[in-house]
């Protein structure tokens, strides 16, 4: 009966509607292309130390995003480029 009450009165029914478009962080369920050094370690247990090794090595490939003149910026890692160093490492036995 509130319910009828609330319509009678004039006033709209509240809708609640989920948040996609603005959603501070993608779902879990999408799979992402780059990720930092703690999408790294949560993903694969890969600490930073590591992953700036065999970024310098030359196995897995990453991007710097730095404003022009900022001695600072973010360091992204590509996820296929990773996937495909560990897959190597299964089929060398673990050798580099």
């Amino acid at each position: 009966m509130k319910a009828l009450k609330s319509l009678s009165s004039g006033e709209h029914p509240a809708k609640t509607v989920p948040l996609i478009g603005g959603a501070a962080r993608p779902p879990e369920h999408i799979d992402p292309e780059f990720v930092d050094c703690r999408g790294l370690e949560a993903g694969w247990g890969i600490k930073r130390s590591l992953a700036y090794q065999l970024l310098e090595d030359g196995v897995i490939k990453g991007v710097s995003l730095r404003r022009r003149g900022a001695l600072r910026g973010k360091r992204l890692f590509s996820v296929d480029s990773v996937r495909s160093y560990l897959s190597s490492q299964m089929e060398n036995g673990g050798e580099a």
